[in-house]
């Protein structure tokens, strides 16, 4: 059984044992999520049968993958968890397209679906509560007019979590003042290779000028790069950390 199946049966046995009636609601990222209304009787003989199922998923939730430095945490301009996030980006895309790397990959920040990532171990489940939606990990290559329209739709927003080689700084009232990446100022003229999810790529969370361009596919998800990113570090003896940097800057 892979994880996005198991995920899916594990949602509905809850669903269905908790003792709740749900209905379906749309969030902020376009997705189905499920909302608790009202008491219903549990069935004994329904939660003995699905019991080792749950049992086979709960355990498969809870398997650690690795560990935190420290509690990583979502905030703006900049975090420890945004740069995380948008750095295993980077470096998932890089290791699929080795021969022709990224300039900075980025995750818009109401896609990380949770405010930290507690020091200590990192269980497969805690990595579907950062990333729940099945948004894939694509690359645009577009020219450096349509970086900037990225920017300063960022700008707006109070910042988003860049990978390591962008300086942006921002002023207070939203405006985008300066821009460098990978130490050169932005260039309009230039082509960049970005990482970013389907859903972003698809104009979604307010990024129309992606729409119509060519996706290059990676054919991953992006919660599963976030857990390869976090199995290779733990075979390497690394565990999970980040660090402000200056990557997003308000003046």
């Amino acid at each position: 059984m892979s994880i996005r199946t198991s995920l899916s049966a594990l949602l509905f046995i809850l669903l269905i044992t908790s003792c709740k009636v749900y209905h379906k609601a749309t969030t902020e990222n376009e997705q189905l999520a499920i909302l608790a209304t009202s008491d219903i009787n549990a069935d004994p003989d329904f939660e003995t049968m699905i019991a080792p199922y749950k049992t086979q998923l709960d355990a498969k939730m809870n398997e650690v993958i690795g560990q935190s430095e420290k509690e990583l945490v979502k905030a703006l301009p900049e975090s420890t968890l945004g740069n995380w996030t948008s750095d295993a980006i980077l470096e998932q895309c890089n290791k699929i397209y080795p021969d022709n790397p990224l300039d900075f990959a980025f995750v818009n920040y109401g896609g990380i679906r949770i405010p930290s990532i507690p020091e200590g171990d990192i269980t497969v489940g805690k990595v579907f509560e950062l990333m729940p939606f099945d948004n894939m990990m694509v690359v645009l290559e577009i020219k450096g007019d349509i970086v900037q329209q990225l920017f300063e739709n960022v700008a707006g927003r109070g910042g988003w979590p860049m990978s390591s080689g962008i300086r942006c700084t921002i002023t207070e009232d939203g405006k985008l003042k300066d821009l460098s990446i990978g130490g050169e100022p932005l260039d309009v003229n230039k082509t960049y290779r970005l990482g970013m999810s389907d859903y972003i790529a698809n104009g979604g969370d307010q990024c129309d000028f992606f729409k119509g361009i060519d996706q290059i596919e990676t054919g991953v998800l992006f919660r599963d790069a976030f857990i390869r990113q976090i199995k290779e570090m733990n075979a390497a003896g690394k565990k999970v950390d980040a660090n402000i940097e200056g990557r997003m800057t308000i003046q």
